[in-house]
């Protein structure tokens, strides 16, 4: 595929992500330095794609640390690789981390949209599952994806209307979420509805976890957030897609590097400065 399909096919994308995002985004990068691109036409191309999704932490990191190693003169091919393998072995660092987190087996639990990193704390938790409530997550077509891949490792997963969470919330035991970005500013993003599903948990004393990796970790905050039109009755109304949820609603922070117990904004910087400091390490 050319860059321009690569970037189309991430435009046009309903269901996936920010795992799934940094992973494309990567390959992209890596076709354009394949391709012979200028230092100047990778600029322009990590232009693109920080406009993407806009407020999505994982393609801001990329292109941020893209265009560092542009303006410092490191072995892009190497920062690529890097990030890869930075990737590749997250993945295996966050299954330690979910094995270490106390889920009590028999319990019940609600989740929104579709997350790859849900999926992979259901594939270590979900026999202590009895059932797991998956929002309907409008707008978009993300909860036939999320039933069909969290039923792989949950027994009884039962799709609910958005309208409904204060009714099954009374019998869960467990929020969970992933997360689009992690903010330093005192929140994260996540798919729209999702502060209000938090809100409710605590109404109900149940305890949310979001399980997240260290590349969704950022600096600071995020202005506007990626909006479509959509259509009910006829109306058209512009919604966004995400919400900004605050961290004081997060009772378990599950990372790659470590479980954090009601995260703090310095503990999401820690988090990104982790993350930055492997990739442009030069000694590495």
């Amino acid at each position: 595929m050319s860059i321009n399909e690569l970037l189309r096919e991430l435009r046009e994308d309903k269901i996936h992500g920010a795992s799934w995002y940094f992973l494309e985004g990567i390959d992209i990068v890596r076709t354009a330095l394949e391709n012979g691109l200028s230092t100047n036409d990778i600029r322009v191309l990590l232009n693109e794609l920080r406009i993407v999704r806009p407020g999505m932490a994982s393609i801001l990191n990329l292109a941020d640390i893209i265009e560092h190693a542009l303006n410092t003169g490191l072995d892009l091919g190497n920062v690529i690789s890097k990030l890869r393998t930075w990737y590749d072995s997250t993945l295996e660092r966050l299954k330690k981390q979910l094995d270490k987190f106390p889920v009590m087996c028999g319990s019940r639990a609600i989740t929104i949209s579709y997350s790859s990193a849900v999926r992979t704390a259901l594939s270590r938790w979900g026999k202590c599952f009895e059932i797991l409530y998956v929002m309907e997550s409008k707008p978009g077509d993300e909860v036939s994806q999320a039933v069909k891949d969290y039923s792989s490792h949950v027994g009884n997963v039962i799709p609910i209307p958005d309208s409904a969470i204060a009714f099954f919330m009374r019998n869960a035991n467990y929020v969970i979420s992933g997360a689009d970005g992690l903010y330093s500013d005192g929140y994260f993003l996540n798919k729209i509805g999702t502060e209000t599903l938090f809100i409710i948990a605590h109404r109900f004393d149940v305890n949310t976890v979001v399980i997240s990796e260290s590349y969704k970790a950022a600096a600071g905050g995020v202005g506007d957030v990626y909006s479509i039109d959509v259509n009910i009755a006829g109306l058209s109304t512009r919604t966004p897609l995400f919400d900004k949820v605050p961290l004081d609603l997060i009772d378990y922070l599950v990372t790659d590097y470590g479980i954090i117990k009601k995260p703090k904004p310095e503990d999401i910087e820690n988090l990104r400065e982790l993350f930055i400091n492997n990739i442009l390490n030069p000694s590495e």
